[in-house]
């Protein structure tokens, strides 16, 4: 590929991914959907009076947290009770008021508890009058946990990386979460009743079901430990549990109590991958590119998504910029390094080598893809001569699951570092 083309590719891919993360903005979303005019607050379309002595508190999970929770402080100003704020690592103060707390991801840490049961006793003396302001964002299932009492730490984590590395789909993973936690499928918002409570969600699942964003800690919903159980069966994983999970899932209720609750919890939708999609197409047909969103609803194996995107991109005319939008799993079955974007990525990669002027951007919008310190992976044609320059096997490192050391010796990986947002993938594919 000539350099003029291959600068021109990067430019093109680089811009669209500011432009996306831009409009991913999670304390931005905050700001359009939360308003306080005098003891109104509105949240989205909903008006709720705050009586005078009420109390009003923060719970901000998920890794967008720290951004809402001190866009929504500001919005609060001194109607702020108090309220805890689950971060990835050390930040400054985000408000006087608010508790930071260091919790693990994607494995619940001891700060995860620590943040569940902060909560707990924030929430325990809440009256009628009083309200809880729920900041939910992906990765707040593993950010935000409180644990019935058959289940240890340590269980949780092993049945967390077994159900992780068995490619299993989010969605299947949060229905076990939801059958081991009190404050998923809803449990946050009892732990607070009888206070009122209001869930603002930025979305980072495919179809975006509130209730499946950070194990839905706003939305009712009965657990079901008969069906985690059957999930861990599916994926081999039942006897590999540790016995307090399968004592748990076992003695567990089928349902929990609502408790006292009038009126029941609202949760409202701010933001979501369609945001990033919609950014993206926005800024590539501003650079003159006919941009077409393949689909908003990106799943399966991240290395045969790869590979279809890739031998696509070779058949589209001069011009075409394809978008894709969701989260793709990866099943782990080597010992390598990477992450699902950089292993689509690769798989792209292995389709379009040696071809003149295409590229591919897999991006996670959280700036964090898989256990690594990379936000994913920007490919071209010529990617892989640079791999067999320095005796790199593209498909044995795809094999191994180690994407990661191939892509940065090639100089392919993208460092965003933490984005403050978190609403799902954005791969963009140009074909020049």
């Amino acid at each position: 590929m000539a350099a003029s083309a291959e600068f021109a590719l990067h430019q093109h891919l680089e811009s669209i991914q500011i432009a996306a993360l831009r409009a991913a903005d999670a304390g931005a979303a905050v700001r359009r959907n939360l308003r306080l005019d005098r003891n109104v607050l509105r949240a989205g379309r909903r008006r709720l009076t705050l009586p005078p002595g009420c109390r009003v508190w923060i719970v901000a999970l998920g890794k967008a947290a720290p951004a809402m929770a001190a866009a929504a402080a500001g919005v609060l100003a001194d109607r702020l009770t108090g309220g805890v704020v689950t971060t990835l690592g050390e930040t400054g103060p985000i408000h006087p008021r608010l508790l930071s707390i260091v919790t693990g991801h994607p494995l619940p840490n001891p700060g995860s508890l620590a943040a569940g049961e902060h909560a707990r006793e924030l929430l325990a003396g809440a009256g009628h009058d009083d309200l809880l302001l729920a900041l939910v964002s992906g990765g707040g299932s593993a950010m935000f946990e409180l644990l019935w009492e058959e289940a240890s730490l340590d269980d949780l984590r092993a049945v967390n990386d077994l159900l992780i590395r068995s490619g299993a789909p989010v969605h299947e993973i949060n229905t076990v979460r939801k059958s081991l936690s009190r404050v998923k499928a809803g449990g946050l918002a009892r732990i607070a009743a009888p206070a009122r409570t209001i869930g603002l969600v930025l979305s980072d699942v495919v179809g975006d079901s509130l209730a499946a964003v950070a194990s839905g800690p706003t939305l009712l919903r009965a657990a079901k430990p008969a069906a985690a159980q059957r999930i861990l069966e599916a994926y081999g994983l039942w006897g590999l549990a540790p016995p307090g999970i399968r004592a748990a899932l076992q003695s567990s209720p089928s349902s929990t109590p609502a408790g006292p609750r009038t009126p029941p919890p609202v949760s409202i939708l701010i933001g979501s991958n369609r945001d990033l999609v919609r950014a993206a197409r926005k800024e590539a047909l501003h650079r003159g590119l006919r941009a077409r969103v393949v689909t908003g609803r990106m799943q399966g194996e991240a290395r045969q998504v790869g590979a279809a995107v890739g031998r696509r991109l070779l058949r589209a005319p001069g011009g075409a910029c394809l978008l894709m939008g969701g989260e793709t799993t990866v099943t782990v079955r080597g010992t390598g390094k990477g992450g699902r974007n950089q292993e689509l990525a690769l798989a792209a990669a292995i389709e379009m080598r040696g071809a003149p002027g295409v590229a591919l951007l897999a991006l996670a919008s959280d700036g964090v893809d898989g256990p690594t310190d990379a936000a994913g992976a920007l490919v071209d044609g010529a990617t892989l001569a640079r791999a067999s320059e320095i005796g790199l096997d593209p498909r044995a490192a795809l094999a191994a699951n180690d994407s990661y050391p191939l892509l940065r010796a090639c100089g392919a990986l993208i460092h965003t570092g933490l984005t403050g947002t978190n609403v799902g993938d954005l791969v963009v594919g140009i074909r020049i």
